[in-house]
């Protein structure tokens, strides 16, 4: 063992005893953060310790950008511009260009697993109820429950995939269930990679004890509620192509909560919310000490504009947009250039027509402050009070009417159900096309069958959660290659760059990790 390697993993792990990170969001209040050094014996620290556990998901690790704008690159929705240079290495999957959200989520984990240990032993006065424990906890475990989805998607292959890579594929990732509290308990935990069936089934449990402990989502989807662990399983389950589970829980939050799916007319004004009325669970970005700033802000990577429709003010870079293929998914059209070829969205480039799809109105010509301008997404625009200041919607209501369809209409589901799976992709429809209702497109959906609804339904999800962190895993889940003409080669799904490397500090401080193949 590479004892230098293993002390500086050993001390970053050690850095993870507190409940506070070096990321800002989490430095603007002390009262937000506890060291480990004071015990969890009241009730400020163990709330402090789980508003910690939330900080650690607006890493631009994770949510604060890579979880959100990685996908996209990786995949074939984005492309890069080159007006800063960020994201070009990713949109061209080049080796080492690709996750690196490892440590953060570990770090989440320990403060997670510590505070759940912690709660049990709490004595204080006057005494913890039940319902104060349940509260802690299942927020708790949802997170925990997200921290290792997160994870076992981006560094394992995912359930029924396997088999198409052989000796590539190493396993899930190591399950940690208890924290760490000293160096001498960092320095004999060397755990190795667990079974992805093993990742899943922990994450499962997790989010079943959630949804028990947990309440009605509120008036702010800042923090889990039962919705959110309703919502988290039934991606889960989808992921792990487990269809009557995923079905299962997307019925109970369109049971409860299905009539948050905006409408046609009021889709757009949805995302100029500073909250979107269909999410159940987002990461909030609300003060400016928590600004990810003008170079790596989801808004900066996405958009050059500060205000949707103005030209004339530059913000941000517009580092990733939209490729060929999506813009013609969209419904958007872009004028010829003299030669007779597409404009593709940038080179003095204007929008030529748009189909009656309300999502593409989120989609517009930048501006020319940083270059040639580009067809950029407008989905984060500032909408906290300042530029670069914006929520990371993570699970929408609008997901869980397509993880039932997708369900519903794949082969071999012991859900299957073609007519079922058909009224949820009109449902989703209905409420996108602008003049949806008799329409030719109405008609042909109604015909629909085998693989060319599943399809619809894939292209469906494509279109909905555009730059919102979903299409690479999608792909990913899919096993299917990432085709990324005319602009790059494509990846086939067997290829190594489909997984990221593991850090190399875990791989030399711990003999029982294995790396993905390739690196």
């Amino acid at each position: 063992m590479n004892i230098k390697y293993k002390f500086s993993s050993i001390a970053l792990l050690a850095a993870a005893l507190t409940f506070s990170s070096c990321e800002k969001a989490v430095e603007v209040d002390p009262r937000q953060s506890i060291d480990m050094s004071t015990a969890l014996n009241s009730r400020e620290n163990v709330n402090a310790a789980i508003t910690g556990a939330y900080s650690r998901f607006k890493s631009l690790r994770s949510y604060g950008r890579d979880m959100v704008a990685f996908p996209e690159a990786l995949a074939d929705n984005g492309r890069f511009t080159n007006k800063s240079g960020r994201l070009a290495n990713e949109a061209r999957n080049l080796h080492n260009a690709h996750f690196g959200n490892w440590q953060i989520y570990y770090y989440a984990i320990n403060d997670i697993n510590l505070a759940l240990e912690a709660i049990p032993e709490l004595n204080v006065i006057p005494a913890v109820t039940e319902d104060e424990k349940k509260a802690w906890e299942g927020q708790l475990q949802f997170l925990r429950a997200l921290s290792y989805f997160d994870l076992v998607r981006t560094y394992a292959y995912d359930p029924g995939t396997g088999s198409a890579v052989g000796t590539n594929d190493k396993g899930g990732v190591p399950l940690v269930l208890s924290g760490v509290k000293s160096l001498g308990d960092a320095v004999l935990r060397l755990p190795s990679r667990a079974k992805v069936e093993d990742v899943y089934k922990q994450i499962y449990a997790d989010l079943k004890d959630a949804e028990a402990k947990l309440g009605n989502i509120g008036s702010s989807p800042a923090t889990a509620s039962k919705q959110a662990a309703q919502a988290l399983l039934a991606r889960a389950a989808l992921y792990n192509k487990d269809y009557a589970t995923a079905k299962e829980y997307a019925d109970k939050v369109i049971a409860s909560h299905g009539s948050r799916l905006l409408t046609a007319s009021g889709y757009v004004n949805g995302w100029r919310n500073r909250v979107n009325p269909e999410s159940l669970f987002e990461v909030t970005f609300t003060i400016n000490a928590e600004n990810n700033g003008v170079n790596e802000s989801l808004q900066t990577s996405f958009t050059t504009l500060v205000v949707a429709g103005n030209r004339s003010q530059t913000g941000g870079f517009g580092d990733l947009v939209p490729t060929n293929s999506l813009l013609a998914d969209l419904g958007i059209t872009m004028t010829a250039l003299s030669n007779g070829a597409s404009s593709n969205g940038n080179s003095a480039a204007a929008i030529a027509s748009r189909n009656t799809d309300v999502r593409n109105q989120l989609y517009e010509l930048g501006t020319a402050g940083r270059g040639a301008p580009f067809v950029e997404t407008t989905k984060f625009l500032g909408k906290n009070g300042s530029i670069n200041l914006d929520n990371t919607p993570v699970l929408r209501v609008s997901e869980m009417f397509l993880i039932r369809a997708e369900a519903l209409s794949t082969v071999g589901s012991s859900v299957f159900n073609e007519a079922a799976a058909r009224a949820d992709l009109i449902k989703i429809k209905e409420n996108r096309y602008s003049d949806y209702a008799g329409s030719a497109r109405a008609t042909a959906d109604l015909a629909l069958t085998g693989a060319a609804l599943r399809n619809e339904i894939l292209r469906q999800r494509r279109i909905e959660f555009a730059f919102e962190g979903h299409r690479f895993f999608d792909l990913k889940r899919l096993g299917m290659d990432l085709v990324k003409a005319p602009h790059y080669s494509t990846v086939p799904f067997t290829d190594y760059r489909i997984l990221p490397p593991l850090p190399i500090r875990e791989l030399d401080g711990n003999p029982n990790l294995v790396n993905n193949s390739g690196y």
